[in-house]
């Protein structure tokens, strides 16, 4: 086994990577780093008081997706199949709408916390070995 091959690419990580659901693309930043347990804490901070028992954690995750984890979209549509530009009031529309909690958020969540999807593109390791020669 080579360690490259579980090695990140942080630029994807911060800016996020490419989730593709049928016509659509979300740019999706990765789960689990440093930056997203900061901004994890600091959503329940501000949605929560200390000592609050009863956390809604799909409201948690739905505002980290509208207001961080995704940078960007492409090809999403209303319902009246009209492009929906992204923006972070977009992004607030969609994601902390609790009809998508479980279909839509957790798809992009799933992409976030898979590694695959942060690893350098192949064609930036063979352009770099190419370099090197």
């Amino acid at each position: 086994m080579k360690l490259s091959q579980y090695e990140e690419d942080t630029e994807k990580q911060e800016k996020g990577s490419p989730c593709y659901l049928y016509d659509a693309s979300f740019d999706v930043k990765r789960s689990g780093t440093p930056i997203f347990n900061k901004e994890i804490q600091a959503i329940k901070s501000r949605l929560y008081d200390f000592a609050a028992r009863d956390i809604d954690m799909n409201l948690i995750m739905g505002t980290w997706l509208a207001e961080s984890g995704v940078t960007g979209w492409d090809g999403v549509l209303d319902e009246d199949d009209n492009e929906l530009e992204y923006s972070r009031v977009n992004a607030h529309k969609v994601f902390l709408n609790p009809a998508f909690y479980n279909s839509l958020n957790l798809l992009l969540l799933q992409h976030a916390a898979d590694y695959n999807n942060y690893l350098h593109d192949e064609v930036e390791k063979d352009l770099d070995a190419i370099k090197k020669k």
